[in-house]
């Protein structure tokens, strides 16, 4: 189930920025900057993704 998310009007414009620099979907920039942040607060291991796999999926 997907739940649209609503942040304040910066917010949204520094994220809208984001994806496009760098090509990400939203729902994608979200998910990683909300994992970023629970690793480096250590609530989650750190990821270290596999080089050789190329699943990343980061165009619109």
């Amino acid at each position: 189930m997907k739940v649209g998310l609503i942040f304040d009007q910066d917010v949204e414009d520094a994220l809208a920025q984001a994806c496009g620099d760098f090509n990400w979907k939203r729902e994608y920039a979200i998910a990683l900057i909300v994992r970023e942040w629970l690793e480096e607060s250590g609530y989650l291991p750190i990821h270290v993704p596999d080089e050789s796999s190329n699943t990343e999926d980061t165009t619109e």
